[in-house]
């Protein structure tokens, strides 16, 4: 009885560390050289945490120097898989605003959700690109 115990436990513990393993979060870093906007707010140049959530339904940047986060609702931006993780930021006149979050190895990019005056700003301007380093 002990034994069958002891199966069950260790078959039931590896299941739990295989979940956790396959719904993993995105987590890398990034250093940001300019402020950026989202949310409707400025966030300072610096070097942050980009973590997706489990769900693909938020993005975080937490400052690693002042431990301050701020979270986008985002959605699935374009399809593909990139090799290298990047943001990208589209640059107008004095504003970077986020554009995209990609992952590696993570199927599809990641955008803010947006209204209609968003949507119409983010197709105008230049684009800038930051790469994100593997945590």
């Amino acid at each position: 009885m002990t034994t069958l115990r002891n199966i069950a436990m260790t078959i039931g513990l590896a299941a739990v560390l295989g979940s956790a393993t396959l719904f993993a979060q995105p987590v890398s870093t990034a250093d940001i050289p300019f402020d950026f906007h989202i949310t409707g707010k400025t966030v300072p140049a610096g070097h942050y945490i980009v973590k997706l959530a489990a769900n693909r339904q938020m993005l975080t940047f937490q400052d690693m120097a002042t431990g301050r986060s701020c979270m986008v609702l985002v959605h699935g931006y374009k399809s593909g898989t990139l090799e290298e993780s990047i943001l990208t930021f589209r640059h107008n006149g004095e504003r970077y605003t986020l554009e995209s979050a990609w992952f590696a190895g993570v199927m599809g990019g990641y955008g803010p959700l947006q209204g209609k005056s968003s949507r119409a700003d983010s197709e105008r301007g230049m684009v800038a690109t930051v790469r994100l380093l593997q945590k």
